[in-house]
């Protein structure tokens, strides 16, 4: 399982509807993250390699989620 800001991502969804679960992240800054990693949003999170997660994670980074908005 992917594990994005401290969320597991679920595995059976889109890589874009997946990073959604993610407090502060809605569709426009997934897509806009997916965009950034160079990574097709349309893509399952299962078939995401290692470099892909790794990348995305470091678009998220550069918003303010979960901990952050939550405090």
């Amino acid at each position: 399982m992917a594990r994005i800001a401290g969320i597991n991502i679920p595995m059976n969804k889109h890589a874009w509807v997946g990073l959604t679960h993610i407090y502060g992240v809605g569709n426009a800054r997934a897509k806009a993250a997916c965009e950034g990693a160079g990574v097709n949003p349309h893509t399952k999170v299962k078939d995401l390699t290692e470099t892909e997660v790794n990348a995305i994670r470091s678009q998220i980074a550069k918003f303010a989620v979960e901990g952050d908005l939550r405090s």
